[in-house]
């Protein structure tokens, strides 16, 4: 069987099972036919969302998964083990010419006995969420799907090398967006993202300007401000909250740029739009 693209190859190796697969592309590797959507770019999965929406949970596991990106960068090897909250998961870097081009990430899958005890006991009071993670998936297994789905990225790579939505189009700004998606509660600079995507911060940040318009800092928070204002209208979470999981460290700072974009404060806002 061909298929289209990458995303419904996953969608063909997930159907049947609770697996979560995900793809992470970094540098400007990738094409039209690579594109996923975000929950297959991070951990998108009952589990994981449970977790991240306790407290602190979104910081722990945003440590965690870049922990795991160092570790496939340094090694260029693939590796498996429990998360910080005890789930399962297999993760393989894809290496082309000599760089971490991408990282696959088979997960959602619930361990051993001996070793899901920690999670199960995470999951006490909720009830039926073990019961949406894969229980019978071995690192065998994960292995051979690591390396059909590198093997369709590595297909696709040398038939498509420059296939682009359009011309405007840049691999690794796109790669960048989806990062910044990705992980939009936590601290996000220049810095990081250069050690990420293999670029000096100085190319990254005239790049990043001259593909999108403005810059780095003026982009990142503009998408924190667009996603506080849906969050502000999807839930009832509190403006303090909602600050900081945005990526806002100080909720005074926050308001003033919300006020910047929108004219007037979070809550009021809010307000506004409900009696509409």
């Amino acid at each position: 069987m061909i298929y289209g693209n990458l995303n419904d190859l996953i969608d063909s190796i997930e159907y049947g099972t609770k697996l979560h697969i995900g793809v992470l592309f970094l540098g400007n590797y990738g094409n039209e036919m690579l594109s996923l959507p975000r929950r297959k770019q991070i951990h998108a999965c009952p589990i994981c969302d449970e977790m991240k929406s306790r407290r602190g949970g979104f910081r722990r596991c945003f440590y965690c998964r870049n922990a795991a990106i160092k570790k496939a960068m340094e090694t260029k090897e693939p590796f498996s083990g429990l998360c910080i909250n005890g789930v399962y998961e297999y993760t393989h870097p894809v290496i082309i010419n000599g760089e971490v081009a991408s990282i696959i990430y088979i997960g959602n899958i619930l361990p051993e006995k001996e070793r899901s005890e920690k999670l199960i006991r995470k999951l006490d009071k909720s009830a039926g969420l073990i019961d949406t993670a894969e229980k019978d998936f071995s690192e065998m297994r994960c292995k051979t799907v690591s390396y059909v789905i590198e093997g369709y990225i590595r297909m696709s790579l040398e038939l498509f090398p420059s296939r682009m939505v359009s011309k405007s189009f840049d691999r690794l700004i796109d790669n960048i967006k989806n990062y910044i998606e990705a992980n939009i509660e936590f601290d996000i600079d220049l810095t990081l993202l250069s050690r990420i995507f293999h670029y000096s911060e100085k190319y990254l940040g005239r790049l990043f300007k001259k593909n999108v318009g403005v810059s780095f800092s003026e982009y990142l928070s503009s998408r924190r401000v667009e996603i506080a204002r849906d969050l502000l209208l999807s839930c009832d979470d509190t403006v303090i909250n909602i600050s900081s999981r945005v990526g806002f460290n100080n909720v005074t700072y926050f308001n003033k740029i919300f006020k910047k974009y929108y004219g007037c404060s979070p809550s009021t806002y809010r307000k506004m739009k409900t009696l509409t």
